[in-house]
């Protein structure tokens, strides 16, 4: 059983361990989950058609369960002029991406900052030289947002607590 995650950049790359945590409690069966990182909008745009339908028609197309896509919101700039409300723009670009695919294994998920945001949800997931340097009375992932992205807080602390780059 596997999932595929088409993620927009390298940051996304430790959400697989953050989503087998709380899908593999959930299971029958562990599951495996694969990132593609597409290296940004423009590629996650252009290539995600081919690349999601490689993984659906290819020869391991009955072990897996979904592509998923997940393209951050709000830094996409091309709406049309009526969509305004995030509700608006996630159902206009959920209905671009899973028309183009037109496979019902494939599904687009929106995070509405980034899905970076999702891991600060469950802070004792990450390890301690970065968890306790959070900031101060951190308690929503949105919080974090608005002076540092979530993925710019996630490379900042790695890189300056464990001198790893993410």
């Amino acid at each position: 059983m596997k999932f595929v995650l088409m993620v927009e950049g390298p940051a996304e790359k430790i959400l697989p361990d953050f989503l087998k945590r709380w899908l593999n409690g959930k299971l029958s069966q562990p599951v495996k989950i694969q990132t593609v990182n597409m290296g940004g909008y423009g590629n996650f745009k252009r290539e995600t058609t081919k690349k999601a339908k490689k993984h659906l028609e290819g020869p391991d197309y009955d072990k897996i369960v979904a592509v998923i896509g997940l393209p951050d919101l709000y830094g996409i700039n091309f709406y049309p002029p009526d969509k305004t409300t995030v509700t608006q723009r996630y159902n206009w670009l959920k209905e671009q991406f899973e028309t183009k695919v037109n496979h019902p294994k494939f599904r687009l998920f929106c995070a509405v900052h980034e899905p970076e945001a999702w891991l600060f949800s469950d802070p004792e997931i990450l390890p301690s030289d970065v968890k306790n340097f959070l900031p101060a009375g951190m308690k929503e992932p949105e919080e974090i947002n608005f002076n540092e992205p979530p993925s710019k807080l996630l490379k900042r602390l790695y890189l300056g607590h464990l001198n790893i780059g993410i």
